[in-house]
């Protein structure tokens, strides 16, 4: 779905980038070398910090794109 407003297209950003859609997330899995699933999950973990108020307790980096470092 569009993530952003939860309207349940999934590639509709409404006309505006900014919103986050399902290939959004594919091309951040990819370029995080995992799978959308697990990105999807990344994800909701964050926002789950977001709104605890707790965003420290960070997981360490599985990024595996070696071709920025």
């Amino acid at each position: 779905m569009c993530v952003s407003c939860g309207c349940g297209k999934v590639n509709d950003n409404h006309g505006d980038s900014r919103n986050i859609t399902q290939t959004d997330i594919n091309s951040a899995a990819q370029a995080a070398g995992i799978t959308p699933q697990e990105a999807a999950q990344n994800l909701m973990e964050m926002c789950q910090r977001m709104t605890s108020g707790s965003t420290s307790t960070q997981r360490p980096s599985q990024h595996t794109n070696t071709s920025e470092r």
